[in-house]
């Protein structure tokens, strides 16, 4: 297979960046020219399939372009950031001399975490590009972006309708028939988790168990077990992620009798003020990981609580290497200073990450469907634009979308009346047409029988 990115970048110009931490994670992987000119749909117009070779990357300027190879192939590695290891010609074991090896610190400078990778190429993409990963992304049943950090932090983040309004899904209800819909127009119900504070417990690899199970090995959500998933985040804190459960309708493998939508934000909520706002205005059910527990945070679960619909909150307190105990505030505990009922609250410090999925499937079962409202994410974009976020949707894609629309309109009529209105040729009137072309060419065909007989 062969890839490469194309050298006439989208005419979308935008301002370059500046030196920082974000800018450097794109110059390391080769996508600082994208962040003037956008990386268009024609980028990945020579992607082919004829062979399933799977070349390793050799050094992090080659990963956004294995990351799309893999990608359109629908590889469970597409998010790999492992490149292969380059190997000293004069030692014969194929080891590094002693002398060479580098230092833990110059590993986790030279290595990328994988989220940041996804991040990077989602920033560097124009919006028909991103709607083309965001469908592949689904296919592998990979978290899809919906809220993407600015590459300058001191800019607002942008809030991604376009890329998903190209994501289909199917499922089955209970009573065996099957529905299919827009990710971004059906209205479902929203799962937002978040985390306040430092903790071990794994957050994403908790949502990974109740999406898919305990037994199942999908990684919906990118976490600390996968391979670069230790290495620190520089460019994908604030990043809000989106997987989706769709029941099958077989009673024996779903988790759940009803579709739902689990958002995940990267990175401590109180250090993102606006997606945590706007996650608690749109979501069904918000769920907190609770670690440091200070006033600011104190203050931030209170306005968490007048804010969402449902709230559990998971106290992790004392799993960053402290002796297991439970998080207090001025004598108080959680439950206490929140004035929260008891089933709200669940302690995590003592539990494994399995058993803390556990109790959440539990309580999401008991929710899901009747408990929680549900909700589209094109009315979560109209808030996200009130609360001071960039949404995406630029006049080209609106313009494509009145397009669409327009010629679409009726169709929810039934199809007799909507191509009686916009192929008014092509019925009865075609029908008669035709009767009367067919009658003509009778007549043709007897007047040159007629003819012919009168020559001989």
């Amino acid at each position: 297979m062969s890839f490469k990115l194309t050298k006439k970048p989208s005419s979308k110009k935008k301002r370059p960046l500046k030196d920082n931490a974000q800018a450097d994670i794109l110059h390391k992987l080769g996508l600082e020219a994208y962040s003037t000119r956008q990386l268009d749909s024609a980028s990945v117009s020579n992607i082919n399939t004829w062979t399933l070779e799977d070349k390793q990357p050799l050094e992090l300027k080659d990963l956004p372009n294995t990351f799309l190879r893999r990608l359109w192939l629908l590889s469970e590695d597409a998010r790999s950031t492992c490149c292969q290891t380059q190997l000293d010609p004069f030692n014969e074991d194929g080891k590094q001399p002693e002398g060479k090896l580098g230092s833990s610190e110059e590993k986790t400078t030279n290595a990328i975490n994988p989220l940041d990778l996804v991040t990077s190429v989602f920033m560097s993409a124009d919006p028909f590009l991103q709607q083309e990963i965001a469908v592949r992304m689904t296919q592998c049943k990979f978290a899809v972006p919906l809220v993407l950090p600015n590459a300058d932090p001191e800019k607002p983040s942008q809030f991604l309708l376009w890329p998903l309004r190209a994501v289909l899904g199917q499922w089955r209800s209970t009573n065996g028939r099957v529905q299919n819909g827009n990710l971004a127009s059906t209205p479902l119900p929203i799962i937002s988790c978040i985390k306040l504070g430092r903790c071990s417990v794994s957050k994403s690899q908790v949502l990974n168990y109740v999406l898919t199970g305990l037994k199942s090995s999908k990684n919906t959500f990118i976490h600390k077990g996968m391979d670069g998933g230790q290495v620190p985040r520089r460019l994908s804190n604030g990043l809000v992620e989106l997987g989706w459960y769709l029941p099958t309708g077989d009673i024996d493998r779903d988790i759940y009798q009803a579709p739902f939508v689990i958002s995940n934000l990267r990175g401590d909520a109180s250090n993102h003020e606006r997606c945590l706002k706007l996650l608690c205005q749109t979501s069904s059910a918000l769920i907190i990981f609770c670690g440091d527990f200070k006033e600011k945070e104190k203050q931030l679960l209170e306005s968490c609580k007048a804010m969402a619909s449902k709230l559990i909150l998971i106290d992790v307190y004392g799993t960053e290497g402290e002796e297991n105990t439970t998080m207090e505030y001025s004598g108080q505990s959680l439950q206490e200073c929140l004035w929260l009922p008891k089933e709200s609250v669940l302690s995590g410090s003592t539990l494994s990450e399995e058993e803390v999925a556990n109790k959440l499937c539990e309580i999401l079962k008991s929710w899901v469907p009747d408990s929680l409202k549900p909700i589209t994410l094109e009315a979560a974009a109209k808030l996200a634009f009130d609360i001071g976020l960039n949404v995406d949707e630029s006049p080209v894609c609106k313009k494509a979308m009145a397009t669409v629309e327009e010629i679409l309109k009726g169709l929810d009529e039934g199809s007799v009346e909507f191509q009686q209105k916009q192929l008014p040729l092509q019925g009865h009137l075609w029908h008669r047409l035709a009767e009367i072309d067919k009658e003509e060419s009778k007549l043709r065909k007897s007047e040159k029988d007629r003819w012919l007989g009168r020559l001989v």
